[in-house]
């Protein structure tokens, strides 16, 4: 009884979720230029840094209205030299910071901050990267034809290879569909950091991170709580293909998990209701699920009644994909998303279990 009620709650959650999608406007901002800086906060990262920083330097946009600046958080590899060739070459102003220390992905961009010559700043994640070379246009455009001054911009996962890569591709079609739908009532509780723009003094009228400063993490969902708690009415969500930047999968099960209970562990210090409450609406439905499982096995009299509560929360979960699917192309074959909605409950689960007794490690440790 119990777990049907989760899944109606999870029924009317996701429901909630797909309107908000589905009404949610294309955003096809008109054409408007002004000096912008582009942030990228790097840490060894000498393998994908040349093909971040081309995606951006090949944009059709004028290099005279921008400034990239790469802030190299005490990397140990050669990240810092192969930035410096590339942006010498590009014809663009730029900076490189230098770390001298350690000091986490908040501190390098407060520092980039404070050389930051635009009002208007994008930041981009070092493991990111763009196909189109309208990104920046679509973004500057979106910000200086609104009084938005907080835009929360699209994140994809690289297709690979793979059904590790091919769960994550889905896993994150499913939280843009959330981050967009959150934002279309007016509550947005989700934003990506690889990918994200604001003005520069939103960002200090905000406290500059001040607040959370002591958090590792968090330098794009803390910020956006901070952003609502000013005027929610600043924040917007760019809805346009144009604007997506891809990042690439984890490569391994255990870095995976490493992963996500790093961002799991800043629901623990994340005062939205709204966040709290999603997160424990889908966490029991997918213990739901599991439970419905044993509970088919256990009880084969009640076979039917199983069978109808785990088919409906996969057939749910399995449409969603295809929806969001048709804002973010998730590439990963129909018969490999049915295989993930049957692995996925599980997963999920252990996550949420992991992220309650074992310690985030941040990438930078």
């Amino acid at each position: 009884m119990i777990g049907l009620i989760f899944i109606i709650v999870y029924f009317i959650l996701l429901l909630l979720a797909a309107i908000g999608f589905l009404m949610f406007p294309y955003v096809f901002p008109k054409s408007e230029q002004q000096k912008v800086t582009i942030i990228v906060p790097a840490r060894n990262e000498e393998h994908v840094i040349t093909e971040c920083l081309n995606s951006i330097i090949g944009q059709d946009y004028p290099k005279s209205l921008m400034q990239i600046i790469l802030v190299d958080d005490a990397s140990e590899d050669r990240t810092m030299f192969k930035a410096d060739k590339v942006l010498a070459d590009s014809g663009i102003e730029y900076l490189i910071v230098l770390n001298e220390i350690q000091s986490g992905k908040k501190v390098s961009i407060r520092r980039a901050m404070h050389a930051a010559k635009a009002d208007v700043i994008v930041c981009r994640d070092a493991d990111t990267y763009t196909a189109s070379k309208k990104w920046l246009g679509t973004i500057v455009s979106s910000i200086t034809n609104t009084n938005k001054e907080f835009i929360i911009c699209p994140v994809a996962i690289a297709h690979t290879k793979g059904h590790l890569s091919s769960l994550q591709e889905v896993e994150m079609s499913i939280l843009s569909l959330f981050t967009l739908s959150s934002a279309y009532f007016n509550s947005p509780f989700l934003c990506n950091g690889a990918n994200l723009a604001f003005t520069k003094k939103l960002f200090y009228e905000t406290g500059a991170y001040s607040s959370h400063l002591h958090i590792a993490s968090g330098d794009d969902i803390f910020f956006l709580e901070e952003v609502k708690k000013k005027n929610r009415h600043k924040i917007a969500y760019l809805k346009n293909k144009e604007a997506i930047v891809f990042t690439f999968p984890e490569k391994d099960l255990g870095s995976l998990i490493l992963q996500k209970i790093r961002w799991s562990s800043k629901l623990f210090k994340n005062p939205s209701v709204i966040n709290w409450l999603s997160a424990l609406i889908i966490t029991a439905s997918n213990f739901s699920l599991i439970w419905a499982v044993f509970y088919a096995i256990l009880n084969p009299q009640n076979l039917p009644l199983s069978l109808i509560f785990i088919l409906s929360k996969l057939l749910i979960d399995i449409l969603l994909v295809f929806l969001a699917s048709s804002f973010i192309k998730v590439k990963t074959g129909a018969l490999m998303v049915v295989v993930i909605a049957f692995i996925y409950p599980l997963y999920a689960s252990l996550i949420a279990i992991l992220t309650v007794f074992v310690k985030p490690k941040w990438k930078s440790n």
